[in-house]
């Protein structure tokens, strides 16, 4: 069988939806080891039967709208390939934002230019937060907690993987619940979205990904709460809190600080399609 074949099989089986087609085109590249370019330049190359048979498989998860990258098992983030399973939400390319946020704040602050730093994610799911922040950050020391098995597994492989996990602790815990230290600053991707708005998501994300790291209580802004409430407790002086957060959010949670009687100097950040997407926070 040549690579053509293998396109005309797919295209037949997603019926012309020429969306998923491309991300055939992904599956293809990856079995093949190939990139994107290769493979249509080379639609007369031979291909084996067990490639022919893993990429069918592939393509026939792709049917069922499972997101391409549990099918391959990895995404992109921060010019970076991370492993992802489904006990783990997807990154996404919003999270970026989140990221880039805090290396320039911490970039500012020129206590931090030469001194270790330290930080704590609550959340880590894949590590994709705390991984970038290390290898963008060569004086950071990171401490990731999430109460998940799986994801405390996986972002340990994908430190391992990327070459930080010496300066990464994983600790399995209930947002503060097992930790004991004080950092330089706190960084998370909370659960953030409604109870009642879960089955109204896409098929590929309610039905794929898991709900936990999704559901954010009946006001959407439960996991903010417990974050805000007791940051202080675990912040070093003139410490930050950076939050990625619901476009819709950002006057519910920048109402918890005063909820709480925390006095912080608040930034929003938005995305790159004009949405809130980002409350930095530095107490003061």
């Amino acid at each position: 069988m040549k690579i053509k074949d293998i396109y005309k099989y797919s295209l037949e089986k997603l019926n012309n939806d020429e969306e998923k087609f491309l991300l055939t085109e992904m599956i293809i590249a990856y079995v093949l080891e190939k990139d994107r370019i290769y493979i249509k330049l080379n639609m007369d190359d031979e291909i084996n039967n067990s490639q022919a048979e893993k990429i069918k498989g592939y393509v026939e998860r792709l049917t069922n709208n499972e997101p391409i990258h549990y099918i391959i098992g990895k995404r992109d983030f921060m010019g970076m390939d991370f492993y992802v399973t489904q006990n783990v939400l997807i990154p996404r390319s919003d999270t970026e934002v989140l990221v880039t946020e805090a290396i320039n704040a911490l970039n500012q602050e020129k206590k931090y230019a030469k001194d270790t730093t330290t930080g704590l994610e609550i959340g880590a799911g894949s590590g994709i937060i705390s991984i970038s922040l290390l290898k963008k950050i060569e004086t950071l020391n990171m401490t990731a907690v999430d109460i998940n098995c799986d994801a405390i597994r996986l972002t340990t492989k994908n430190a391992v993987e990327l070459g930080v996990y010496p300066r990464l602790k994983v600790l399995k815990s209930d947002i503060y619940s097992k930790v004991n230290e004080k950092y330089d600053f706190i960084i998370s991707n909370p659960p953030y979205i409604r109870t009642d708005e879960i089955q109204r998501l896409d098929p590929k994300i309610k039905n794929y990904e898991p709900l936990n790291a999704l559901d954010g209580g009946e006001s959407g802004i439960e996991f903010y709460d417990k974050i805000i409430r007791d940051a202080k407790a675990f912040l070093n002086k003139d410490g930050y809190l950076f939050l990625e957060i619901g476009y819709d959010q950002k006057d519910d949670v920048s109402n918890l600080f005063s909820k709480h009687n925390i006095n912080v100097k608040l930034k929003v950040v938005k995305d790159l399609a004009g949405y809130d997407r980002v409350i930095i926070a530095k107490f003061i």
